[in-house]
């Protein structure tokens, strides 16, 4: 698992991160609901974060977040990893702290060529 996926808490929190997490999330939708993914850089603008770096933060915690919901009892469905909508420019794919959310639902998504991981995605 990666180390934001290990460290990052989910979005209930006040930390920048958790805030930025909770601004995220109606973006996200809004891109599925469009079935468009949204660049890095795309979403730093649109939550004016000035490095589109930092934002393995942002989607670990929208990830982590996502997960606690599924596991929880009250929830008797699959949740989307909605955060696999923000993409790398070149690669086209969510960078690799995104690989560790995956683990339970495809266990060797990380062995997958480019071309495959965008299939599975679109899956």
């Amino acid at each position: 698992m990666s180390e934001t996926a290990m460290q990052a808490r989910n979005f209930h929190g006040a930390k920048t991160y958790q805030l930025r997490a909770r601004k995220a999330l109606p973006i996200l939708v809004r891109q599925a609901a469009s079935r468009q993914p949204i660049y890095y850089a795309a979403l730093a603008q649109e939550l004016s974060i000035p490095n589109p770096r930092t934002l393995n933060w942002v989607l670990g915690s929208i990830g982590t977040t996502l997960n606690e919901l599924a596991g929880s009892s009250k929830w008797d469905q699959e949740i989307p990893q909605i955060q696999s909508l923000v993409i790398n420019q070149s690669t086209r794919l969510p960078g690799s702290g995104f690989d560790s959310f995956l683990a339970d639902r495809h266990e060797s998504y990380e062995n997958l060529s480019l071309s495959e991981k965008r299939a599975y995605l679109k899956g």
